[in-house]
C-alpha cells in the first residue's frame, strides 16, 4: 500500500541474510484465507436461501458497492501476502497503492452503507434484524466504530512500510477489525454462537500472540498493544459509548438531520 502498503505483509522481520521458516512466511496467507472463509460462511446463507431476507436480491447500489469494495480489499490483501510469501516483494510494493485506495474506499462505502441502513431501520439480509422489526439509528450506526481502528492501523502501516515487522502486524490488525460484521451475521444464522461472542473477540489476539511467541520467542509490541487497544476500544464503545444519549443524539443528527 503506498508504494509499500499491505507492504511486506509477510516480509522478513529478521536481520538481513536471515531467512524465516516456511511456516512463518505463509502464516499471513493462512490467516487471510480464514477471514475470507469466515465471510463466505457468514454471508453465504442469505444469498443461497434468500427467503428470510427483508429485501430480495439484487442489492441496493450502496450495498453492492460495499460488497464489491470489501471483496476487492480482501483479494488484494491475499495477493499481497502471497507475493511476499513467494518472495515477490517488488511486485508487492507496486501493488501497494491499490491497497491504499481500496482502504479509503472501504471506509467511505461502509459509512454510507451504515447510514442508509439506519435510515431504513433494518438490514437487507435479515440476519441481524428479522423481517418486520426495526432498530434505532444509534444501534444501527454502532458498527462504524470499527472504521476508527481500521483507519488508524492502515495509516500507521503505510507510515511504517519500511519496517516489515511492524508493518505486517499493523495490516493484520486492520484486517481483523473487518471481521465484526461477518461474526455478527454468523451469530444471526446460528444464535448459539452469541454465548461465545466474547471469546470470539479474543481469537485475533490469541492468534497473533501465539504466532509471535512461536516464531520469535516473544509477543511483538505491535501485536500486544495494537490488539489490546483495539479489543478495549470495541468493548468500551459497545458497552459504554453506544448507550449514551450523546451517541444517540449524534446518530439522529446524521441519519435524520436533527
Amino acid at each position: 500500500m503506498h508504494s509499500n502498503t499491505m507492504t511486506r505483509a509477510s516480509e522478513p522481520a529478521t536481520t538481513a541474510g536471515t531467512s524465516r521458516r516456511p511456516s512463518d512466511r505463509w502464516f499471513y496467507v493462512g490467516v487471510t484465507l480464514s477471514v475470507i472463509l469466515l465471510n463466505l460462511v457468514s454471508f453465504g446463507p442469505s444469498i443461497i436461501d434468500p427467503s428470510a431476507r427483508t429485501v430480495p436480491l439484487p442489492l441496493t447500489s450502496i450495498d453492492l458497492a460495499h460488497v464489491l469494495v470489501s471483496v476487492a480489499w480482501l483479494l488484494v490483501f491475499l495477493a499481497q501476502v502471497t507475493l511476499i510469501a513467494a518472495g515477490r516483494a517488488a511486485v508487492h510494493r507496486r501493488m501497494g497503492i491499490v491497497g491504499v485506495l481500496l482502504s479509503v474506499a472501504l471506509i467511505v462505502v461502509t459509512w454510507f452503507m451504515l447510514v442508509e441502513g439506519a435510515r431504513r431501520g433494518f438490514d437487507l439480509s435479515g440476519d441481524l434484524v428479522p423481517r418486520g422489526t426495526t432498530v434505532d439509528p444509534g444501534t444501527f450506526l454502532a458498527p462504524a466504530e470499527a472504521l476508527v481502528p481500521f483507519g488508524v492501523f492502515v495509516a500507521a502501516a503505510v507510515w511504517c512500510r519500511r519496517r516489515p515487522a511492524v508493518h505486517k502486524r499493523l495490516m493484520m490488525l486492520a484486517m481483523w477489525t473487518t471481521t465484526g460484521a461477518p461474526v455478527a451475521h454468523l451469530m444471526g444464522h446460528w444464535p448459539a454462537f452469541r454465548a461465545l461472542a466474547f471469546l470470539i473477540g479474543l481469537v485475533p489476539l490469541a492468534v497473533l500472540f501465539i504466532h509471535d511467541r512461536l516464531s520469535q520467542g516473544r509477543i511483538h509490541s505491535v501485536s500486544l498493544w495494537g490488539g489490546v487497544v483495539s479489543f478495549a476500544w470495541a468493548n468500551l464503545f459497545f458497552i459504554v459509548i453506544a448507550h449514551t444519549s450523546a451517541w444517540h443524539a449524534f446518530a439522529d443528527w446524521i441519519v435524520r438531520g436533527r
